[in-house]
């Protein structure tokens, strides 16, 4: 069976895991687990580009991948699901990456779950767009999603100008950030768009046609995506239109909703024992609130639970051993720092990269 860029996506992240993590933390960080170890793991590990990419992933397409590698001697798993990858493995690795490198715009942790809101908006933008301005009133719109309907007619509210105005700016807005990338780049986005005259083609059928690795178009799309919000964010007066459909969703705090209420009770001076009773949850639950909070806010520092010296301890010793195994760095220090502190650790120096 011939290898794909969906194999080469998962060398590149057993390689960067280094054997410190089993094959599930990879699972869990390609379809977006949203818990304090899986985002912390990104950030430790230089992943948080590929955060979320695969939200639809599932167990069996993973499972499968991971067999091929292994039977391909590109990977070894142990019985504990700790993965490492072989020589073999980073000479595949190392070719694959020269001939086709990771989409460097990438940023799924960032833009991840708002580029997927921007696309909905943005091909059913295009499609309503496109036959208004033929006068097809007797279509389907491309999506059943009735908040992405809604805000459609709340778009075409709002946005006060005449059909042929805004059909002229939209069309401009995308042109130009489109020419920022290669033809074939260029091209691929306006294929999966849907107007009044085509059908938008799935990543299949743009791979079939251009002689591409399905995964690797996909990747390139979002790819592409990515970097239209990033510009956009950046440029806000150049980019109204595009920046109008994402405006609402784009500034959403990074940390997860219960980690948010977590928080507050933190910076009341509640200690982990009282949030727990509080929030009637686990003790654990609210430690690993608590790192996540300390890996995303900068403005907070978990004084309460790490002095800035034990810190230095605890990062020495990180150094020395080379490793991001919680249990190597706890026993390396005769067991004097608790699991928490040493992952609080672990997420300050990883807001500090």
């Amino acid at each position: 069976m011939k290898l794909d860029y969906f194999h080469t996506v998962l060398l590149n992240c057993v390689n960067q895991l280094d054997g410190e993590r089993t094959v599930s933390a990879i699972y869990h960080l390609l379809k977006g687990k949203k818990s304090s170890q899986t985002i912390q793991d990104g950030k430790l590990f230089n992943l948080t580009h590929l955060f979320g990419l695969i939200p639809k992933l599932s167990r069996k397409q993973i499972d499968a991948a991971w067999e091929l590698l292994n039977q391909e001697e590109l990977i070894d798993i142990l019985p504990d699901n700790l993965c490492f990858i072989t020589p073999k493995g980073k000479e595949v690795l190392l070719k694959k990456l020269e001939e086709k490198p990771i989409p460097s715009s990438l940023d799924g942790w960032q833009y991840g779950d708002v580029s997927r809101v921007f696309w909905k908006r943005l091909s059913l933008l295009v499609q309503v767009v496109s036959n208004l301005t033929y006068g097809r009133k007797g279509y389907l719109p491309i999506t059943k999603n009735q908040e992405d309907l809604q805000w459609i007619k709340g778009f075409l509210r709002q946005s006060n100008v005449q059909r042929e105005v805004l059909t002229e700016k939209l069309y401009k807005e995308l042109e130009t950030v489109l020419k920022l990338h290669s033809s074939k780049e260029a091209t691929i986005v306006v294929q999966r768009l849907t107007s009044c005259k085509k059908i938008g083609l799935t990543y299949e059928q743009i791979a079939y046609k251009h002689d591409e690795d399905p995964f690797y178009v996909y990747l390139v799309f979002w790819n592409i995506i990515h970097s239209i919000i990033k510009l956009q964010q950046s440029r806000e007066n150049s980019f109204k239109i595009l920046n109008t459909i994402i405006k609402d969703k784009a500034n959403q705090a990074a940390l997860t909703t219960s980690t948010k209420v977590t928080r507050s009770f933190v910076l009341q001076g509640k200690n982990i024992k009282e949030i727990a009773t509080m929030r009637k949850l686990k003790e654990s639950t609210i430690e690993d609130h608590i790192v996540e909070l300390t890996l995303h806010d900068p403005h907070y520092y978990p004084s309460y639970f790490l002095q800035e010296n034990d810190y230095s301890k605890i990062m020495k010793a990180i150094e020395e051993l080379q490793t991001h195994q919680l249990k190597k760095v706890k026993e390396y220090l005769g067991h004097k720092y608790s699991y928490f502190q040493i992952r609080l650790a672990f997420a300050l120096n990883g807001r500090r990269k």
